[in-house]
């Protein structure tokens, strides 16, 4: 009798220990099918999510005519951006656009805001063929505009409250730097530098000269030019800084001066058709040569220091 007991015991367990493994199963078949429901659903929500991101955008911005349209970027102080339309200013209504034509990068895509009171509203982007322009905006006014190619620099231009200064860039370098100044008394003056690889040069409106520098700030040469853009006057130096050469105008004529060590020796010019070739020593005049041309042929004055005409040929 407990023999079967026993048996009857463990047939018991055995049912359950079934039941327990049927209902495990079907548990795990029913969260195997909810995961797959599941997966389905995030796929789908977000295909449907960025659909309306792409639906969104495409509605955000308004493109306009590139030919009726143009977004023209401040280029002084207190000169806000503006929009024109076939070249005269206009003003849009509220809302988000996208312009295809500015002076500072010709046909791109400028992806602006226009704000309640029609003027541009923040900063923005500017693209074109690879280049991405980041414009900042204060109050309707550009303050710097950024053009990169490639992750590298290509195009800047920075506005204060006093002038601009626009910089271009070649492999990711300077190669011109142009600031123009618009206070009352310094009205469209600028300075200009270009970059070349050895030196850069400054030509300055504000005292008429033009200078090239090394790397290192040395100066090599500097000019005076007049209002035209001539040279009137210039000064060539080594690199320690002494001064090689001296070209200059007086009493209407053109001078030439060489130097060593800072010292003059010589000085070369021309008057009433005569070429003169001063030599000097100790910064004294030691030799003078006059050459003279008439009708084919060459007559050669040689003088000493004190004017003595120590030598003469007239042969031709």
């Amino acid at each position: 009798m407990e023999g079967l007991q026993h048996l009857s015991y463990w047939g018991i367990i055995w049912k359950i220990n079934r039941i327990l493994i049927f209902g495990v199963i079907i548990v795990l078949l029913l969260l195997q099918q909810f995961y797959y429901i599941m997966s389905k659903s995030r796929f789908i929500i977000l295909l449907c999510l960025c659909l309306a991101v792409q639906l969104g955008v495409a509605q955000e911005y308004v493109r306009l005519d590139k030919d009726r349209y143009q977004l023209h970027l401040s280029e002084y102080p207190k000169d806000t951006i503006r929009v024109l339309e076939k070249g005269k200013e206009t003003k849009l209504k509220q809302g988000k656009y996208i312009l295809q034509k500015n002076q500072f990068m010709g046909l791109s895509n400028a992806f602006i805001t226009i704000n309640q009171d029609g003027i541009v509203d923040g900063d923005f982007k500017i693209e074109r063929d690879g280049r991405t322009g980041d414009v900042i905006v204060r109050h309707g006014v550009l303050q710097q505009m950024t053009v990169k190619s490639a992750a590298l620099p290509d195009f800047q231009y920075t506005i204060t409250d006093s002038s601009s200064v626009q910089r271009n860039f070649k492999n990711g370098k300077i190669s011109q730097e142009k600031t123009v100044f618009y206070r009352a008394a310094n009205s469209g003056k600028k300075v200009t530098k270009v970059f070349f690889d050895n030196y850069y040069t400054v030509e300055n409106d504000f005292d008429h000269t033009r200078a090239d520098y090394r790397l290192d700030n040395t100066l090599m040469y500097s000019a005076k030019l007049n209002c035209g853009g001539q040279i009137q006057e210039s000064k060539s130096f080594d690199v320690n800084g002494q001064l090689l050469k001296h070209t200059y105008r007086k009493a209407k004529i053109d001078y030439t001066d060489l130097y060593q060590n800072n010292n003059l020796v010589e000085r070369k010019y021309n008057l009433n058709n005569c070429f003169y070739h001063e030599y000097f020593k100790n910064s004294l005049l030691v030799q003078k040569v006059v050459e003279k041309k008439d009708k084919g042929s060459i007559e050669k004055y040689v003088y000493n220091g004190a004017g003595k005409l120590i030598n003469k040929n007239t042969g031709g």
